[in-house]
């Protein structure tokens, strides 16, 4: 056993970065971001010449609120990061779970869960992933664990990043578009999706065997752990003052009626209240975002935009309607319809794309349960966007971290984590979120 401790302990001392060949395959992985953007902008400029749509008109009612609420509520959570809470809380979470697999699945996915649910999904996995790479590493984790671990943290994130109107890109699309209202999505879907968290959890917590070792690798691992974050500064004193600041941002959306103060309002004034807090403790700010996923989700937008304004999608709705006359099966069939596109084409299309089709159902005999018509709609999307690795807003982050974080196997083998290693747990995420979602939705209806 102390031979064991000792060659882990060596792994993470002496891990050093390869140099590896630039290929051409990775060379076109790396800029998939930037040929999406660049191919949604020009399908949707063509589109809409082919359909005699003027450009200026499609970006006369674009939904720049959505870009918005987007780019301060990353900035917001950015601030967030740099305080040290999060590390702090993963580190007890750690600590809580003695090391134990199944333990750290099931506490580091809930609070995946919780987090993805106030921040945005991105965001989310970056500040707890290091904390757990230190974990893992110096754990005795085979390939079946590293993949499923993280499988459930990729699913979770979309859970929870669903379970509120702010979580990630598709609940702001949902919010902003007229057809609930914030404290009607929040207290329809965050019961829904904590349910659908607890089952996923639950799932992949059975396929992890419990330990029958003495934990000594374990305690080590927590251990290494405390050492590594032991110097971790925690600025309680602006992190009070920034919970203010969200907490009101939160009120200001739930009970502000949108003609009046626009959601993209309150977040700009909230994101401007905490910088001043930031500047008045002398807090040295570093804001850094990804400009690509802002332009990826500009690009949905005004490709979705250009859709819109063919009104090809009105008469989805419209044939839809007339040949499905149960309401009940009218949501479910596009439920999945929904999930399908968002599994294909990632959830940020689907999101976009399938919003002006909800909207017209609303608009129809189904008025009255537009609450529960948007919840829907989020929870086919999340089930979608769990079905393969692209699927997922933080799909592409997760995979390169993973694999450059070079977990390695008892035999010293590193554990590569992908696309493939993913399929055959996303297949099982979708159908168990898609399986609640469908469940739930016949039962209220």
């Amino acid at each position: 056993m102390s031979s064991t401790i000792a060659a882990k302990t060596n792994v993470i001392q002496s891990a050093r970065p390869e140099s590896r060949k630039f290929t051409l395959p990775a060379g076109i992985r790396n800029s998939a971001s930037l040929i999406l953007i660049a191919a949604m902008f020009m399908a949707g400029t063509i589109l809409a010449l082919c359909f005699d749509i003027p450009v200026k008109s499609v970006m006369g009612n674009y939904s720049y609120d959505v870009l918005v609420i987007l780019i301060s509520m990353e900035l917001f959570t950015n601030l967030i990061a740099q305080m040290g809470i999060m590390q702090l809380l993963a580190i007890k979470i750690a600590q809580l779970s003695k090391g134990q697999k199944r333990l750290c699945l099931a506490m580091f996915g809930g609070m995946m869960f919780l987090i993805s649910s106030c921040l945005n999904n991105i965001t989310a996995v970056m500040m707890i992933l290091p904390v757990i790479f230190v974990l893992l590493k110096t754990l005795e984790v085979d390939r079946r664990y590293v993949c499923i671990f993280f499988a459930a943290i990729l699913v979770l994130s979309n859970t929870g990043g669903a379970a509120s109107p702010i979580g990630d890109f598709p609940a702001i699309v949902i919010m902003t578009s007229g057809i609930t209202s914030f404290v009607s999505y929040l207290t329809h879907a965050f019961p829904l999706f904590a349910l659908t968290s607890v089952v996923l959890i639950a799932v992949w917590g059975l396929q992890v065997k419990k330990e029958q070792d003495d934990g000594a690798v374990r305690s080590l691992a927590v251990s290494n752990l405390k050492s590594q974050y032991k110097n971790i500064e925690i600025r309680f004193d602006v992190l009070r003052w920034l919970a203010l600041i969200f907490a009101a941002m939160f009120l200001a959306w739930s009970f502000v009626p949108q003609q009046v103060v626009p959601p993209e309002v309150i977040a700009v004034l909230g994101y401007a209240a905490a910088m001043v807090i930031c500047s008045i403790k002398k807090i040295k700010v570093v804001q850094l975002m990804d400009l690509k996923s802002v332009l990826t989700i500009a690009s949905f937008l005004f490709f979705a935009q250009v859709i819109s304004q063919t009104g090809l999608l009105n008469l989805v709705a419209a044939y839809l309607q007339t040949n499905i006359h149960d309401p009940r099966l009218l949501v479910m069939a596009i439920m999945i319809i929904t999930s399908v596109v968002a599994g294909v084409f990632s959830a940020g299309p689907a999101a976009a794309a399938m919003m002006p089709v909800i909207v017209e159902i609303c608009r129809g005999p189904l008025g009255a349960q537009s609450d529960w018509i948007a919840v829907a709609y989020a929870a086919a999307i999340c089930a979608g966007s769990s079905l393969f690795m692209w699927s997922a807003t933080a799909g592409f982050i997760l995979y390169g971290k993973v694999n450059a974080a070079e977990i390695e196997e008892e035999g010293g083998e590193k554990v590569s984590w992908g696309a493939g290693q993913y399929l055959k747990y996303g297949f099982v995420n979708y159908a168990v979120q898609l399986s609640i979602a469908l469940a739930v939705i016949a039962a209220v209806l």
